[in-house]
Parts: structure tokens; C-alpha cells; sequence
């Protein structure tokens, strides 16, 4: 009976041994191949990640046309020239009104760094809004750059160059 437990348990020792030692078709990387890894992981890491922006996806630069509702007027016929550089040219004509009816602004502008489909024009046009699509723009609330919730156009379509 003693030699029944003898092999019993050397029977169960060789067993863990091979269990363990086995790398499940594995094998230990070379050096080579672990600084190869290594050095592909800090590439990858040090690579920045793109951000899809209306910025750097869509031709943003031209001028863009519309006719925006009015509450007191017939509408309000806006040209947005829109810069390489970032500057801007604005021209509003109140349709339909006797008095003084046209303004013209020039400034700059900034896409949005929270929501980089948004630019903002600067304080000489009111910092309005605006949503820069594939060839339209799109005026936005002053305050939080949201979507206006009206049915009304708020639209600017790019003009063909």
C-alpha cells in the first residue's frame, strides 16, 4: 500500500510539472522580436490621433448666400464671404424696409474648440454662430452653439466660385 502511494504521488508531481511547464504553443519572443514590439507600441503611442473637423475635411472657403426670416421686414438677405486666413466678409440687406437697409462688416473668425464644425465670428458681427457643412452653413444660437429650433431657413448656401 505504501508503494501505491509512492507512485500515486509521483504520478501527480510529474503531471504538475508537465502542467506547468508547458507555454500553450507559445514561445518565448527573442530579444529582436521584444524591442521590435516595444519600439511599434511607443510609435504607436507617440502618433496623434486625427479629429474629423469641418476644418480639415470640407472646403470651407467661399461665399455663401440666403435669405434668413425677418419680423419686421420681408427677410434678410445675408452674403457671408468666408477667408483662407480666417477673415470674413458680411453683408446684410433688410428686404422690404424704407430706412437705411444694408450693412456690411469685415473681422475674423474661429472654429470652435469643443465642437470643431462650429465657427464663430468675432464681436464686429455679433460672435454669431454658424455649423459649417458640405457646402452650406448653418446659423447657430449665440450662446450655445445648439441648432436653432425653428422651421424657419436658416441656411447659407456656398455660391459656385
Amino acid at each position: 500500500m505504501n508503494q501505491i502511494f509512492k507512485f500515486s504521488t509521483l504520478g501527480l508531481v510529474s503531471l504538475l510539472l508537465i502542467a506547468c511547464s508547458q507555454n500553450n504553443g507559445s514561445a518565448p519572443l527573442k530579444e529582436s522580436e521584444l524591442e521590435q514590439s516595444t519600439s511599434t507600441s511607443e510609435q504607436s503611442k507617440s502618433l496623434p490621433t486625427r479629429i474629423n473637423s469641418a476644418e480639415t475635411d470640407l472646403n470651407w472657403v467661399g461665399e455663401y448666400e440666403g435669405v434668413f426670416p425677418c419680423a419686421d421686414c420681408e427677410g434678410i438677405q445675408i452674403e457671408l464671404q468666408l477667408n483662407a486666413d480666417k477673415t470674413y466678409e458680411l453683408n446684410q440687406e433688410y428686404l422690404g424696409t424704407k430706412a437705411k437697409n444694408e450693412f456690411e462688416v469685415k473681422g475674423s473668425f474661429s472654429f470652435d474648440a469643443q465642437n470643431p464644425s462650429i465657427i464663430s465670428l468675432d464681436d464686429k458681427a455679433e460672435n454669431r454662430k454658424f455649423l459649417v457643412g458640405e457646402n452650406f452653413l448653418e446659423a447657430r444660437e449665440l450662446e450655445s452653439g445648439n441648432k436653432i429650433d425653428s422651421n424657419l431657413n436658416y441656411k447659407l448656401m456656398k455660391q459656385p466660385e
